[in-house]
């Protein structure tokens, strides 16, 4: 196994899932101490797409894996700009089980929903969505 930077928190995990067009690995390790007195630490988004202004941002876990605090805040962070839909997925290989998070002004609590064939069905009504080039409320 290739020797990973301690910002690889769990090697074993990333090497068996590797990100598309996987180049290489980036040690995040000299921006330590670039964040003021705290525990910041980078954190990856596992997939975003962009289409006319609107955002597809997908992260995946292991099944039962929570998402951790800090990444946490990040999403919160991004889903409250009001153009991102964010799907939280459980299953490395494939959707197991899922959480998306549609922008406010469609839906105001988050949906619960299961397998790969309703996640297929979420992705491709997003970019309907997204390809009619509608304006974001409020953008």
């Amino acid at each position: 196994m290739i020797e990973t930077p301690e910002t690889i928190k769990y090697p074993k995990t990333f090497f068996n899932s590797v990100p598309a067009n996987f180049d290489g690995i980036f040690d995040w390790s000299w921006t330590e101490g670039c964040f003021g007195d705290t525990k910041i630490t980078p954190s990856d988004i596992d997939c975003i797409v962009e289409r006319y202004g609107n955002f597809l941002l997908m992260e995946t876990k292991d099944v039962d894996v929570p998402i951790p605090n800090g990444q946490m805040i990040t999403l919160k962070a991004l889903y409250k700009l009001g153009c991102f839909t964010i799907m939280l997925i459980w299953g490395k290989e494939s959707p197991e089980y899922f959480t998306v998070w549609y922008p406010p002004y469609i839906c105001e609590k988050p949906k619960d929903y299961i397998g790969v064939e309703k996640a297929r069905e979420v992705v491709s009504r997003w970019y309907e969505f997204a390809d009619k080039k509608l304006k974001i409320p409020g953008f």
